[in-house]
């Protein structure tokens, strides 16, 4: 009879922690848009510590949008074997780097990708032959997918380290210049 009691008792602190523990877990279920709050949710630490000391986190920790190391941050939502996520893919990789080339713009905003249903293998695999400069986040189990209501991908999201969401955007970015405008805009400039 011990036993048992025993045996339900760790079952159930097991059952506790794992929904305490699971990386992503929030209340939220609608997806962010302009002037909304992002849900508070952790988010897997990058592979490597190059992308860790760009976001200006600690290795090896799940982190919080807010332990980012900007003032903005944009994050795209990405699907590994998304035709669409893959056309706007150089698009978003020459952004990023004509960001990276204007100093005060690259103090502002720092971009991380969230890969939803991604193994890490998959994400370095795509991160190596589409040459992304950025972390992308493993999301293998949707925890953050569905923190943030299940978006359609690509989805994109330029948000405050506090989390106010400033601009969404679902499907391609069609004009970048634009988009830079915008951000550099957001970004006070």
């Amino acid at each position: 009879m011990m036993r048992t009691r025993q045996r339900i008792w760790v079952l159930g602190i097991l059952v506790i922690i794992a929904g305490w523990s699971g990386v992503g877990n929030c209340d939220s279920a609608a997806v962010p848009r302009e002037g909304s709050q992002m849900p508070p949710m952790l988010l897997n630490a990058p592979a490597s510590q190059k992308a860790c000391d760009y976001l200006g986190i600690a290795t090896q920790k799940p982190f919080r949008l807010a332990d980012v190391n900007s003032a903005m941050v944009m994050v795209e939502i990405l699907g590994v074997y998304c035709p669409q996520c893959h056309k706007q893919r150089p698009h978003i990789n020459r952004l990023y780097h004509r960001i990276q080339k204007d100093a005060a713009m690259s103090q502002k905003i720092k971009f991380v990708g969230i890969a939803v249903g991604a193994s890490p293998l998959e994400v370095a695999y795509l991160v190596k032959e589409s040459q992304v400069p950025y972390p992308i986040i493993a999301d293998g189990n949707f925890d953050v997918h569905k923190c943030l209501g299940e978006p359609r991908t690509p989805f994109n999201i330029v948000t405050t380290r506090e989390g106010k969401v400033l601009w969404t955007h679902l499907g391609i970015i069609e004009d970048m210049n634009a988009f830079y405008a915008t951000l550099k805009s957001l970004a006070g400039q």
